[in-house]
């Protein structure tokens, strides 16, 4: 039989969806002509829509080597490697497939290019990608996916007009495997970023009429109940929700952490101290549980212990502008250490300008020291972690992108004929954010069990200013740390010795945005592409 004949024979296979007789006529054609390339990309079509990647890239493979400019091979080759989370050989494709396509105006190339970003955590580049698939066809078969992943993008973006515009936009007919009551979690969510409570309260509501169990909803609207300062009814309803989604996952380390903070505002130490140790155990890196944790200990004077939290905050999580100021406070505090809390309330205006009450504090001591005024204001209270889902690690997320350290350079740069996509937004045209940053680094955490233990710290000189800091090495930081039970064994902790501080320098860190990904139910599309 002629290979014409066999390659006939195999798409009336084709045609009747019988893949297994498909792939054999086309194997068959092969066995004429080693070198066709269109029976070789059936083939390999074929493969990948029956989930058989490692075959289907091995003719991908086969057919690059003979057409090194086959822009529709690489294509599929980078959509491949992106169901497999070979990101950086899906990188690879996708820039040959931009290099050679005649029109690379293809909605399922800058739709995987767009996955693939999402999965590197390059947020702005995904955003553009995205955009410009419905800007090149608003009718694509996964607009409403897309719109999915903006919503989430903008919300992490902090852009929450734009993304209730996009959850809005497909409340009627979410993206399968999502439900509608999917999408309200995400507004309920996106509400509670924006401190509209009784709206959020609300989303989350319709979600527990239809899932009362489910452990993540009962997490976060417990934990709007917290939102009402200094109302002990609202701690306790909390903590009943808290409560209730623990049942239901006792591993989930933000409903330890979010339940002991409940207990915070009924000042009961103790099962505070019981919840962050459970947190910590389960996500020992999350700098917002120790900056709480250091809040705990100085609400009970045990000052030698926060400074121990917070150093490990910073060393965690250097951006975050509650630690510094609870350092300032904590210095202020021991023995009056005016210059250097004024150094810290410094780093956390760096980190936070909007922290006016670091600013106003930097003020008030500038004047004390110049002698304008009397120091005989006591030092503020600490403030705990304003958002406390924005520094969940990935795990604790149950994130399933597999994250490379760092990003490439944008694909978009890479073709002068799809510059003009660069700008492309479907709301605005305004946006822009900075480009993403490696993490930034930080020391290893504890992942043993919770036992009470005690480190020291070496004493080495530290000369810090709010711009340059000089980093010390602490002598037990790499092992397993669990938190002290308030009260327990402390030395006296009257005074601070400020040499002891380990501080972190701010000059060579990127400051980025952490907020969290939440989602129900996870969208895994690419595999149909």
């Amino acid at each position: 039989m002629s290979t014409n004949k066999t390659q006939k024979k195999a798409g009336l296979a084709e045609a009747m969806v019988d893949h297994t007789k498909a792939v054999n006529c086309y194997k068959s054609a092969l066995k004429h002509n080693p070198n066709s390339v269109s029976a070789l990309l059936r083939i390999a079509i074929l493969y990948r829509d029956q989930d058989k990647l490692d075959k289907a890239v091995n003719y991908l493979k086969r057919v690059v080597q003979l057409q090194d400019n086959s822009g529709e091979a690489w294509s599929l080759l980078g959509h491949c490697y992106l169901a497999m989370e070979a990101l950086h050989d899906a990188y690879y494709a996708y820039q040959q497939a931009l290099l050679f396509l005649p029109n690379p105006r293809d909605p399922k190339l800058w739709y995987g290019i767009g996955i693939l970003y999402d999965r590197y955590g390059s947020l702005e580049h995904a955003e553009e990608a995205f955009t410009a698939v419905i800007k090149m066809d608003a009718t694509f078969e996964k607009t409403n996916e897309i719109y999915f992943r903006l919503g989430i993008i903008y919300k992490q973006q902090q852009k929450y007009d734009l993304s209730l515009q996009c959850f809005r936009h497909i409340l009627p007919q979410p993206p399968k495997p999502l439900m509608q009551v999917d999408i309200w979690y995400q507004m309920g969510h996106v509400y509670e970023q924006q401190k509209e409570v009784e709206r959020a309260k609300e989303a989350y509501e319709r979600v527990l009429k239809e899932k009362p169990e489910d452990s993540k909803v009962l997490q976060q609207y417990g934990w709007l109940f917290m939102q009402t300062p200094n109302d002990p009814s609202s701690c306790q309803t909390a903590i009943e929700h808290l409560t209730r989604s623990l049942k239901t996952d006792s591993h989930d380390a933000q409903s330890w952490y979010l339940l002991g903070r409940s207990y915070i505002g009924l000042k009961n130490f103790n099962q505070a101290y019981e919840s962050y140790q459970q947190a910590v155990f389960r996500d020992a890196k999350n700098p917002a549980f120790w900056c709480s944790i250091g809040v705990l200990y100085y609400q009970i004077h045990q000052y030698q212990d926060a400074l121990d939290a917070y150093n490990r905050a910073l060393r965690l999580g250097p951006y975050i502008s509650e630690s510094w100021f609870n350092l300032g406070v904590l210095y202020e505090t021991s023995n009056n250490q005016i210059t250097s809390a004024i150094e810290a309330y410094s780093n956390a205006v760096q980190v936070d300008p909007s922290n006016n009450a670091a600013r106003q504090r930097i003020e008030y001591l500038k004047n004390c020291v110049d002698g304008r005024i009397k120091n005989g204001e006591p030092p503020p209270a600490p403030q705990d972690i304003t958002h406390p889902y924005q520094y969940q690690s990935s795990s604790s997320r149950g994130s399933s992108s597999s994250l490379s350290s760092s990003s490439p350079p944008p694909l978009l740069k890479q073709n002068d004929r799809l510059r003009h996509l660069s700008s492309s937004s479907t709301f605005s045209s305004s946006i822009c954010i900075p480009s993403p940053s490696s993490p930034i680094p930080s020391s290893s955490s504890a992942t043993g069990t919770p036992t009470t233990t005690t480190t020291t710290t070496t004493t080495t000189t530290t000369t810090a200013t709010p711009s340059t800091t000089t980093a010390v090495d602490t002598s037990n930081s790499d092992t397993n740390r669990a938190t002290k039970r308030p009260g327990q064994n402390h030395s006296d902790n009257s005074t601070i010795d400020n040499k002891r501080l380990k501080q972190t320098s701010l000059d060579n860190l990127h400051l980025v945005s952490a907020t969290s990904l939440v989602t129900s139910a996870p969208i895994t599309p690419v595999s149909s592409m």
